[in-house]
């Protein structure tokens, strides 16, 4: 998910730095690092080792992982 505006001014002039990768106990953690174009703030975004990035999937794709046959109905108590 890529941020569409800037958490500290609300601007959506952002550019995208060049990503930094971590690893954490056998992990790997991707930090992107955003600047806005309008206040000149910093900030980041961490995606840890297999999170989903749900905006390069597309419809058809997201129906393929979803099973609702797999999952509990109602709530768990």
């Amino acid at each position: 998910m890529i941020p569409k505006y800037c958490p500290y001014c609300g601007d959506q002039k952002l550019e995208e730095l060049e990503p930094t990768e971590v690893a954490i106990d056998n992990m790997i953690w991707t930090i992107y690092h955003y600047e806005c174009q309008f206040c000149g703030e910093l900030f980041d975004r961490i995606i840890p080792e297999g999170e989903l990035e749900w905006d390069n999937i597309s419809p058809d794709d997201l129906d393929s992982l979803i099973d609702d046959d797999d999952k509990p109905k109602g709530y768990p108590h």
